[in-house]
């Protein structure tokens, strides 16, 4: 008599499977913790629709800070690309100068008002080195507000200095 055997599946099938169980169902805790949470709307019925709503609902709920003015030239360092923290602007003139100490890859930056993804960058600066290591760049900010600095490409050492005509020992 031949004993009867079991149908069993190969080793890697079987972990595969596991981890695509475990994946699945810790994508389903994260969501359930995000609805109780408050972020994600209890409508979400799936991942990528309650991601999509988490992106919506934090960019539109989320009050704008309002940042003071600046009433002389601020200026602001890195070595690697990023988002400085936010700075008032009023209306009129703008005007950046950048010193960038990178060795291969240019430097690029402007200026970004808070809270608008949509809206066109301003006074953008660009420094190819090693043809250049100084940029500037003027603008007319048409809204007072709340702006930052976005730097798209750096990897080196840079600062930025922002002044507004009429600060104290600004330009103008």
């Amino acid at each position: 008599m031949t004993p009867i055997r079991r149908a069993s599946h190969a080793p890697g099938m079987v972990r595969a499977q596991s981890y695509l169980l475990a994946l699945a169902l810790l994508a389903a805790i994260v969501v359930v913790l995000l609805m109780v949470a408050r972020v994600l709307p209890a409508q979400c019925s799936s991942v990528l629709g309650a991601i999509i709503a988490a992106e919506a609902t934090n960019g539109s709920s989320q009050p704008t800070p309002a940042a003071t003015p600046i009433d002389r030239p601020v200026s602001f360092d890195g070595l690697r690309p990023g988002v400085t923290e936010a700075f008032g602007l009023r209306e009129g003139l703008v005007v950046l100068q950048a010193i960038y100490d990178g060795t291969v890859q240019p430097f690029s930056a402007s200026l970004r008002l808070l809270g608008d993804p949509d809206a066109e960058p301003i006074a953008p600066i660009s420094i190819i080195p090693p043809l250049s290591r100084e940029g500037g760049a003027a603008a007319q900010i048409a809204r007072a507000g709340s702006y930052v600095l976005n730097v798209e490409l750096a990897e080196g050492e840079w600062v930025v200095t922002i002044a507004q005509p009429g600060d104290a020992g600004g330009a103008g």
